[in-house]
């Protein structure tokens, strides 16, 4: 491991690990890891069927992941809890998640992605360098605010107050690579996360009670749009037997505590996916121009050559549907770049088959990691282009020549994750609205455009030293409460003439 570890740079996501070590030491798929006494031992599963066992297996989740998530979204959140609760609240939520609700949405959606484009297009006028996923961030923030609960943060246009105290958290995360003692059990830490955690939780929990007022007043459920909350209330009013057109129909102090932190893993959750897999995408397109010139020309097939797709897709929101090329390159920018992965920790009667030689593996007190980024990136599961942009291979056609189960940026299973559809809808709406619009590159050559910008990266030095490459670009992933574009992908953005002269 430390030899891998000090061929790469010192924030990269530890996710590259797995990949590292497999094409060093020509790995089996499925091998352990003892880096006793840093870390504790694991069994990384890099395997699509054992992972997909796995995924169906019941196994918990390590409690390394709740000590990571607490701090950010508390010890009530769909990614942490476990058995009959999880069970429950996950059947709460699911209803303001499901792809009927999220379509309904899309108009909500392209008037936030709107103002995200006007926000480009100042960048455009300006010529200037800026942080990407800053932006992108803003973007995915205020998308979740409206369509979960019609709250306006107003992120991307004012300084947000959440805004501002989430990126503070963030700023505390820990850095997992570090081996300083004082870095690791940083006294002042769990004082400012408990502080932060405070007015994240009233800020949110003052957003649900203002919806929670309006559905009192003016028209009734049956009338009005819905947003996600709101459908979890009704199935929470449901389960306890109460009218949800009834004004006597209370929330309880056990579902607002339950709606608070699983409100707050969407925005952390679903911000990270979101607005990485945006920077990504952009990159990716720009460094592969016959890529851009097909999603273009879909783009143009789809809603009219130098026709913007805005008034149409608030009439016909199923016409992105029609986009089938883009979702394939957001899905191939998903498997080069994936968000996340999933921890479980072993039990004494579960064991895991080696696939080279049918050996089973004992899981007892060992963390069973599933590396998506070591999957995804597997010659094994995508052959020699495994590295390459290659959007076709998702394409409907080619369905039948993907290896199974070795796709899972959003994990698989009964734990998958319950936000995919609207960050999918989302990520396609920003493309959507923006890739015929605008050419984005990023400009890490630039950098020090960047160094005193005041931003979260700014005072980030162990970005700035060591090794600056990882699979093969300067724009690798580091870990900061999910996978992020180091630096935040400094970027420049122009004007796309060719759309606006049609």
């Amino acid at each position: 491991m430390g030899k891998v570890v000090s061929k790469l740079p010192n924030r990269v996501h530890p996710h590259v690990y797995p990949h590292y070590l497999t094409k060093e030491y020509n790995l089996p798929p499925v091998f352990y890891i003892d880096t006793a006494p840093i870390k504790a031992p694991m069994l990384v599963v890099a395997d699509p069927e054992a992972a997909q066992e796995i995924a169906n297996s019941g196994l918990l989740k390590h409690p390394a992941l709740d000590d990571f998530l607490s701090p950010l979204a508390g010890r009530h959140n769909l990614v942490s809890m476990e058995g009959a609760v999880w069970q429950r609240w996950r059947n709460v939520f699911n209803p303001g998640f499901s792809t009927q609700h999220i379509m309904n949405q899309v108009p909500t959606i392209v008037d936030c992605v709107e103002i995200y484009a006007q926000i480009l297009d100042r960048h455009a006028s300006e010529n200037d360098v800026f942080r990407l996923e800053e932006e992108a961030t803003k973007v995915t923030i205020d998308v979740i605010g409206k369509v979960v609960c019609n709250h306006d943060f107003n992120s991307l246009t004012s300084n947000n107050r959440f805004v501002e105290i989430m990126r503070k958290t963030l700023s505390w995360m820990p850095d997992s690579q570090s081996m300083n003692p004082f870095h690791i059990y940083h006294p002042l830490r769990p004082l400012f996360w408990n502080h932060y955690k405070r007015q994240m939780d009233k800020y949110v929990g003052d957003v649900l009670d203002e919806r929670f007022s309006s559905r009192n007043m003016g028209q009734s459920t049956k009338m009005r749009k819905k947003t996600s909350i709101d459908l979890a209330l009704e199935e929470y009013f449901k389960e306890t037997g109460q009218d949800a057109d009834s004004r006597t129909a209370t929330m309880s102090a056990e579902f607002r505590r339950y709606a608070i932190d699983n409100l707050l893993i969407l925005i952390f959750a679903g911000h990270d996916t979101t607005a990485s897999t945006i920077c990504y995408a952009y990159d990716l397109l720009h460094k592969h121009p016959d890529k851009l010139a097909k999603i273009r020309q879909e783009m143009d097939d789809v809603f009219g050559v130098g026709v913007s797709a805005k008034e149409q897709l608030k009439t016909s929101p199923y016409l992105i549907n029609k986009c089938e090329y883009t979702l394939a390159v957001i899905r191939e920018t998903l498997r080069l770049w994936t968000p996340a992965s999933t921890v479980r920790i072993g039990r004494k009667d579960y064991f895991v088959r080696n696939p080279v030689d049918g050996q089973m593996l004992p899981t007892d007190g060992i963390m069973v990691w599933t590396p998506s980024m070591t999957i995804h990136r597997d010659p094994r599961n995508y052959g020699e282009s495994a590295h390459d942009f290659v959007p076709e291979r998702f394409l409907p056609s080619n369905a039948d020549a993907l290896t199974p189960h070795a796709f899972r940026p959003f994990e698989k299973g009964p734990r998958n994750c319950i936000g995919q559809e609207l960050a999918l809808v989302e990520m396609k709406m920003l493309l959507a609205l923006t890739i015929r619009e605008f050419n984005v590159r990023s400009v890490y050559d630039e950098l020090g455009a960047l160094s005193d910008d005041g931003s979260l990266w700014a005072a980030d030095k162990a970005t700035k030293t060591g090794p600056q490459e990882c699979l093969g670009t300067d724009a690798y992933q580091i870990l900061l409460a999910a996978a992020k574009p180091r630096e935040g992908m400094p970027a420049r953005v122009s004007r796309n003439m060719h759309m606006r002269s049609n």
